[in-house]
């Protein structure tokens, strides 16, 4: 029993460790609502509509603009962790990912030739950057293809040039970017998150956690 108490308290050690690194938030939409997300560049309203593939819910955000949908500080129903996570990552960009998966549906486009996805940060204090890169890029032989795409994007926030926020701003916004053409085109997403890099010093104890339960355990 002494040993079980004993590696609780190595793992709750790991986890708090990890968990100290910093704010973070994360969007699965699990509980059916759309968790603030608006389908719009900088406004609250029209609210981004879910919908269900399998069992995993997402926001479906239809081509139109260039900045299409976001998230912000005090939208109705957005999570309580977005605010601090913003601002933790203002104060260490580069500690900070932010991630999403995609699913592109192609079956229902029309006409479209291109079809370019990114995001971008905005602070209350009239701060805003993009990424200038694709994260993700569709041609259109793909997107004429009737063909469903879908994957996972990660982008380190100082690399690409989401400095500028302050970590004392009163409010943030974490947007989603869709550049492209055609009829008929929208996107779904789910997971987005900010989130601090593990730090390998993290990673480290993680692994002797890992190791010391498979050691328990080949014991018992």
């Amino acid at each position: 029993m002494k040993h079980i108490f004993g590696l609780a308290a190595a793992v709750a050690l790991v986890l708090g460790a990890i968990q100290a690194q910093g704010q973070s938030v994360l969007y699965n939409f699990s509980d059916g609502t759309n968790d603030g997300w608006a389908n719009s560049g900088f406004g609250t309203t029209p609210h981004a509509v879910v919908q269900t593939f399998g069992s995993q819910n997402y926001i479906n955000i239809p081509l139109g603009g260039f900045q299409v949908a976001n998230v912000q500080t005090g939208a109705a129903g957005n999570l309580p962790t977005f605010t601090a996570a913003m601002a933790a990552a203002a104060a260490n960009p580069a500690g900070y990912d932010i991630s999403y998966n995609y699913v592109i549906n192609t079956a229902g486009f029309s006409g479209a030739t291109y079809l370019q996805l990114s995001t971008y940060v905005n602070g209350n204090n009239g701060y805003y950057a993009q990424d200038a890169a694709n994260e993700v890029s569709l041609n259109g032989t793909q997107l004429a293809s009737g063909g469903i795409f879908f994957g996972t994007v990660t982008i380190n926030m100082a690399a690409v040039g989401f400095t500028g926020m302050s970590p004392t701003d009163t409010g943030y916004k974490l947007g989603l970017i869709e550049n492209g053409n055609g009829t008929g085109v929208s996107v779904d997403y789910t997971h987005i998150s900010v989130a601090p890099i593990p730090e390998p010093s993290s990673l480290a104890l993680a692994g002797l956690g890992a190791a010391a339960l498979l050691i328990f355990r080949r014991r018992k």
